[in-house]
């Protein structure tokens, strides 16, 4: 018997359980670094794939767990750099001149920090960069591809926080937690969902003064709260459904003949207009209105200035029937007019030519285009459905007339009732402008 057959077997205790909430660490032997750069690609790695995150919980987790030698927190400034920049595939391009120049660290620097994420399977290459000019040899630029790297976390990772893993390599799937990760998982959700209290600085003063609750009867459940009061429209402005509904129809052949009112909706330019369109003006007389206003550019809510502006008008002038139409000077101090002076204004009036107001019957712009539109695809089809002679020529329409009434091969002329005939007959009739001639076995008969 060997000698070593009798040596007693010391028993190794197992590294203590972490408390609940607490991520499992491993021992430094425990995790092996990645150093062959042949391990460190999308197709060959052990790391699965994952999102921003979960990213970043990673690196914090292996570089307070001292997993590299090298890892610092400036490695945590370049994964915060390279996961803000992620996609949605888990991929960021790695832009080393400006990133370097952004982190304020030299490029040296930079590289030895991606190594390091990489020799702790924090990242891998999707696609490596090369310095091969991918511009056109005769424009005299110069660009090369970009190396571009995908985020993952390593195996150690998922099982210190307790994750079920389906597959391996990069396209691993995380489809669930073990009792230790279940009870992690929980104690970070209730951390997130916990509210975040402000901390401000101390007033200077501590004898400011407070609102005291106005309590009134024997319950207070709304003691020092004071409810927001509903806004009305003010009275002219308010109109029924009816009333809306016409203002609306009134607004859409407002708006095409004034252009700074056109990016405004429909609904919000009614409501602008109601005064006018309830005193019974025309859109024609509003529209009239509003271009004679000066109105700089395009405003951003044509509504909001015509209200304004309509606030204006009202304040300065006395609206006979709206505001801005049919101004009227300031309260009349002389004598009113006798009744021959009235009788003679209204003869003056009656004498004066109506003025011309809009048909009812008039259409919005929209329908007559939809009719316009209609009536290009009926004309359409009927030119699509076109037969073979339709679709003739004048000149070859002349040739085949020519053919059926002129002198055949053989030295006979044609019958009289020859179909050629008679429509070659009509159309050098239609050319004199003298009416066709009587067929001559018509007059026989």
């Amino acid at each position: 018997m060997m000698q070593h057959a009798r040596a007693p077997v010391q028993e190794v205790a197992e590294p203590p359980c972490p408390a609940p909430g607490q991520t499992r660490i491993p021992e430094k032997n425990s995790f092996i670094l990645i150093r062959d750069h042949a391990d460190q690609e999308v197709a060959t790695t052990a790391s699965r794939r994952t999102r921003r995150s979960e990213f970043l919980r990673a690196v914090t987790w292996a570089v307070e767990s001292g997993l590299h030698p090298r890892a610092s927190p400036t490695t945590l400034r370049v994964a915060h750099d390279l996961a803000h920049r992620l996609n949605a595939d888990g991929h960021v391009a790695y832009s080393r001149e400006p990133m370097w120049r952004r982190l304020s660290i030299s490029r040296r620097t930079l590289e030895r920090h991606v190594a390091v994420l990489r020799e702790l399977g924090l990242l891998v290459w999707a696609e490596h960069g090369s310095r091969t000019n991918t511009r056109p040899a005769d424009s005299g630029e110069w660009a090369g591809t970009a190396t571009i790297y995908a985020a993952v976390v390593p195996r150690a990772w998922d099982d210190a926080v307790g994750h079920r893993i389906r597959g391996g390599g990069y396209h691993a799937r995380h489809v669930g937690f073990t009792e230790h990760g279940r009870e992690l998982a929980i104690a970070d959700a209730r951390r997130r969902a916990r509210p975040h209290r402000r901390r401000d600085a101390p007033s200077r003063r501590t004898n400011h003064q407070r609102r005291t609750a106005q309590v009134e009867g024997k319950k207070n459940n709304t003691a020092g709260r004071s409810g927001r009061q509903p806004r009305h429209a003010p009275e002219h402005l308010r109109a029924t459904p009816q009333q809306a509904a016409c203002a609306v129809s009134i607004a859409a052949r407002i708006r095409p003949l004034v252009p700074w009112t056109q990016a405004e909706q429909l609904r919000r330019l009614a409501f602008a207009l109601r005064p006018w369109i309830n005193a019974g003006h025309s859109a024609e007389d509003i529209a009239a209105e509003l271009m004679a206003w000066w109105v700089p550019g395009r405003p951003a809510s044509p509504a909001a200035l015509i209200l304004a502006r309509s606030r204006e008008l009202a304040s300065t002038t006395v609206p006979a029937e709206g505001p801005g139409l049919d101004d009227v000077s300031p309260a009349v101090t002389g004598v009113p007019p006798n009744p021959a002076f009235r009788k003679a204004m209204r003869q003056l009036r009656a004498s004066l030519p109506g003025r011309v107001e809009p048909s009812a019957s008039e259409v919005p712009g929209f329908v007559i285009r939809d009719r316009i539109l209609a009536s290009l695809h009926q004309a359409e089809q009927a030119w699509r459905a076109r037969s073979a002679q339709e679709c003739a020529t004048f000149a070859e329409f002349e040739r085949i007339l020519d053919a059926g009434s002129g002198h055949r091969r053989d030295g006979h002329r044609p019958r009289a009732d020859t179909p050629g005939l008679k429509t070659a007959r009509h159309v050098r009739a239609f050319r004199t402008g003298c009416p066709p001639a009587p067929d001559a076995a018509a007059e026989d008969s």
